[in-house]
């Protein structure tokens, strides 16, 4: 890089020269044009109420151990609680992951409070037919973790 760029701090008085380099600056730049471009904020917006209502909906038909969905957009976290309690499941969030990664959905480890949040946050370029399978094997996936469960 040119001198009045590179040479703006003292060695060791910047604490993110991995993020903050040109480079790394120009990458940014560039994703921030390809999310305008490409519409994908209103992609987000739109096929998150996809991903919200379904989510709802297995929700609804598992309430004894899904205690909270919450969420915007195309992130979500689905709480998943010890059956009709309030308390955190941490065990059943990370078995569901695991059975979704098993039926070839990739999903974030289980957070937040107990880990027993199952993080759900898709590409932003995800389309609605896409959201509608991931939903399917999420379900699926919850079958499956409360079966083992049985056993």
């Amino acid at each position: 890089g040119r001198a009045e760029i590179m040479d703006q701090f003292d060695p060791g008085t910047m604490t993110s020269t991995h993020s903050g380099n040109p480079v790394c600056a120009s990458a940014a730049l560039a994703s921030l044009q390809e999310i305008i471009d490409k519409g994908l904020v209103e992609n987000s917006a739109r096929v998150g109420l996809h991903l919200h209502e379904g989510l709802a909906r297995i929700a609804s038909r598992h309430d004894d151990i899904i205690g909270a969905v919450f969420g915007k957009g195309l992130v979500a976290g689905v709480h998943m609680v010890q059956p009709k309690s309030k308390e955190p499941d941490g065990e059943l969030a990370f078995r569901v992951v695991e059975a979704a990664f098993q039926r070839g959905l990739l999903m974030f480890a289980p957070v937040g409070y107990g880990g027993a949040t199952v993080k759900i946050a898709p590409p932003l370029t995800i389309t609605t037919d896409a959201v509608y399978e991931g939903l399917e094997v999420f379900e699926e996936s919850i079958n499956a973790a409360l079966e083992q469960a049985c056993e």
